[in-house]
Parts: structure tokens; C-alpha cells; sequence
């Protein structure tokens, strides 16, 4: 019987990455990206934005067992994106499960409520000169 890929095993590259085990030196090879939550830019001088590969896999209910391969997907600022194209821009740039969170609600809220901030227009250089200033609210 198949079972799906225990998940300390499929994330396990991307827990010692994120520990900063890992040197430059030993980062996967460009044709085996790793499943984790990761942040790059779109365009040069551009907000990071949050990304994550992860295993889909199809399974029985009631025995857990594969019914298909598993699939490896790729997500990058909430588009679907071949893990293997984009794993070079990822792979220097683990995060966190919760910053990754983190910059979804971010990128969410700006697009919402806040459309001049940066990570509204991630594929847009950010002009750190003519950028708004954060607003605080005395509570």
C-alpha cells in the first residue's frame, strides 16, 4: 500500500533552511525544488511577496492510501506557477510557515483597504522616496 509522503520528510530541507543549516553551497540542485513557504521579488527593487511549494496528493478516506502520484505545486503571491521554473527564485529565501501568513493577510489587506503601499503592486519597482509613510493610530 502507497502513502502519502509523511510531511517531516517532504518539509524537512525546508526546516533545516529556514534553522540556516544550510550554506549557500548546499542548496538543492535548480531541478529539485523543496516543499516550504518562501518570498521573492516579481521585478527588481520590487516588495517581497509570499510563496510556498507544497505535495498534493490524492488519498482514500478510509485506508489513506495513494489513489494517484503525488503532485508537487507551486504557488507564488496567490497565482498557480511551475514549482521547477520558479524553485531558483525561491530557494535563497525561506520563510517561516507564519511570515508566510503573514505577507498573504499583508498583501490582502493592502490590496483591500490600503491600494497605494508597495505590496498592493508587487510588480511595480518600489520608489522608496515618493513611498507613503506608515499611519499610526494613537489607541
Amino acid at each position: 500500500m502507497r502513502k502519502p509522503t509523511p510531511r517531516d520528510i517532504a518539509y524537512r530541507w525546508h526546516a533545516e533552511a529556514v534553522k540556516g543549516v544550510y550554506g549557500d553551497a548546499e542548496a538543492p540542485s535548480p531541478d529539485d525544488p523543496q516543499c516550504g513557504w518562501y518570498k521573492r521579488t516579481l521585478t527588481r527593487g520590487g516588495v517581497f511577496v509570499p510563496a510556498r511549494i507544497w505535495l498534493d496528493a490524492e488519498t482514500d478516506i478510509g485506508t489513506g492510501e495513494l489513489l494517484s502520484p503525488e503532485t508537487m505545486l507551486c504557488e507564488v503571491n496567490g497565482v498557480r506557477r511551475d514549482p521547477v521554473e520558479q524553485w531558483s527564485w525561491l530557494c535563497s529565501h525561506p520563510i517561516t510557515e507564519e511570515e508566510f501568513a503573514y505577507l498573504t493577510q499583508l498583501r490582502a489587506h493592502a490590496l483591500l483597504h490600503e491600494p497605494d503601499l508597495p505590496i498592493a503592486t508587487p510588480t511595480k519597482p518600489v520608489d522608496w522616496l515618493n513611498a507613503p509613510m506608515p499611519q499610526f493610530r494613537k489607541d
